[in-house]
């Protein structure tokens, strides 16, 4: 098992996880520092630190199966 620590922006006003639009991923939920989830939209709407908030997530992978095809 391996892990890894995310950040994720959230609303304060609903608690819930807010993703940032990117024409690589679509809709990105996890970023590698709070920097660049602070930065995640070009128009600097999530360094508003009254509306959204950053959490730190630990995230665990399991390997279920090393060869599905």
């Amino acid at each position: 098992m391996s892990k890894k620590e995310v950040y994720r922006i959230i609303d304060r006003s609903t608690n819930d996880a807010v993703g940032s639009y990117s024409r690589a991923c679509y809709n990105e939920y996890d970023f590698s520092s709070v920097d660049s989830a602070r930065k995640a939209n070009c128009h600097g709407m999530f360094d508003d630190k009254e509306k959204y908030k950053i959490a730190k997530y630990e995230v665990n992978y399991v390997l279920i199966d090393d060869e599905c095809d």
